[in-house]
């Protein structure tokens, strides 16, 4: 509450002091304003512009395909739009859907939703998420498909009893923002960003582990790596200012930068939070218990170093017809070398990261390096962005073949990281989902990613 003398005075109109029921209304829309501006905050941490807008989709307006093994849930339109989005939701309603995964009609939404996470949302900040998407956002009148899935996920009424197994995060109390440094963090991690969502692994009911948070999980193609403090499957060697400058830009000078989903939640979520909650978050996440990785067995940002190979060009223009005969190294000379050097150390700004010392090309697993090549990077923070094209597609023509990816793959561990790890043509076939549509129409979607 501000100090009602200068609260007064800061509405002194030609020497006229606004009359008490002007200065209650001043004061109230004032309230409303930081209601409104907390709620905007909280859905950035929350991410949730992430699952609710398709490709080149309106802000919120859903029709987000999100994969699951009884095929696609559809995300829903949470618009302030009264027929097709959540206009005529009350708050109490808002709550049921946010904490309980409960929908208005009394239908169970599913997991791919995380209200397991947000069940730990104070009634403050849901109060004000609720008046932000009620006031703030912009409505659409689009109504996305319908989810479909095979039985028994097609029967929503099962959800009741995956939900009791999978149980749901504690509800906070209190003004969240006046949380000690370790309890926000615990709050941020949990009740927000839901880290565990993808960096937990889950059992055959696709039910989080709680007994190895944050351990790593295959994620649509990708792997959200182990993040607990393990010195040699985690992130143990990072400190806590190495964490808050990756979330907050993306990348890390001789550690790793963020791709796929990762490049998604630093760029809509993480790069917008405060540095004091960037502490905050990279605190908690220093301090959860640590687990051994099963694969990786020593610091994933740790192997390599720079290439002492010669340039393999030699000047002269040779005709290769037939360029499945081309070798990993051929390959990475013609694609990666102009950016990455052929010595593998990338720019001297690190714009183009070094291939050692590099979390992606040292991890014992090759899902993001796979999916890196194929996909490419862009990814834009608030400091700057950053991009690597693609190379299983240039447009709508594929670039590199399964067969070339496995041996590049192959190539790059091998001279730069962790080993070659035989990479096959089948394993880069398997890896590959249908991800062009949403590349083609990314540029579109960050363009969109503010409410109007």
């Amino acid at each position: 509450m501000p100090d009602m003398k200068k609260f007064v005075g800061s509405f002194l109109i030609g020497g006229a002091v606004l009359s008490g029921a002007g200065l209650y209304a001043a004061h109230a829309a004032e309230n409303e304003q930081d209601i409104t501006a907390r709620g905007a905050y909280l859905a950035t941490a929350a991410d949730c512009i992430a699952c609710h807008t398709r490709p080149g989709g309106k802000p919120f307006a859903g029709g987000l395909k999100i994969a699951t093994p009884q095929g696609d849930v559809i995300s829903t339109n949470i618009t302030p739009d009264r027929e097709h989005g959540i206009g005529d939701y009350t708050e109490a309603d808002f709550e049921k859907a946010l904490r309980h995964g409960v929908r208005k009609d009394g239908a169970y939404l599913y997991p791919v939703m995380p209200y397991v996470s947000y069940a730990g949302m104070t009634d403050q900040d849901i109060k004000a998420l609720y008046a932000w998407f009620m006031h703030a956002v912009r409505p659409v009148a689009e109504k996305p498909p319908a989810t479909q899935l095979s039985f028994p996920g097609n029967i929503r009424a099962s959800m009741m009893a995956w939900n009791l197994l999978a149980g749901s995060e504690k509800q906070e109390t209190g003004d969240s923002a006046s949380y000690d440094k370790l309890r926000r963090g615990h709050y941020l991690a949990t009740a927000l960003e839901h880290c565990g969502t993808c960096h937990t692994p889950r059992n055959f009911m696709l039910v989080e582990k709680q007994d190895q948070y944050l351990a790593g999980a295959a994620l649509d193609g990708w792997y959200a790596p182990n993040i607990t403090p393990s010195e040699t499957g985690g992130i143990g060697d990072w400190s806590e200012d190495d964490l808050v400058t990756y979330l907050k830009t993306g990348r890390i000078k001789g550690r790793s930068q963020a791709a796929g989903p990762m490049a998604e939640a630093v760029e809509h979520s993480t790069s917008h939070l405060t540095d004091e909650d960037l502490h905050a978050l990279a605190a908690f996440i220093k301090q959860v218990p640590s687990h051994e990785d099963d694969k990786d067995h020593k610091a994933r940002d740790s192997f390599g170093k720079a290439a002492d190979n010669p340039d393999l060009r030699s000047g002269t223009l040779t005709r290769i017809d037939n360029l499945s005969e081309k070798s990993g190294a051929e390959i990475y000379d013609g694609n990666c070398a102009a950016c990455h050097g052929q010595d593998g150390k990338g720019t001297a700004n690190q714009y183009v990261p070094s291939l050692y010392s590099n979390s992606v090309v040292g991890s014992e697993r090759p899902d993001n390096l796979i999916m890196t090549i194929v996909y490419g990077v862009d990814r834009t923070t608030p400091s700057d962005h950053a991009s690597m094209p693609g190379f299983g597609y240039r447009s709508d023509v594929q670039r590199l073949s399964n067969d070339e990816i496995a041996r590049l793959v192959n190539y790059v561990t091998a001279t730069f990281g962790s080993g070659d790890h035989h990479i096959t043509s089948e394993q880069v076939a398997k890896a590959r989902t249908d991800h062009l549509e949403k590349m083609v129409s990314h540029v579109i979607v960050k363009t969109s990613g503010k409410s109007e």
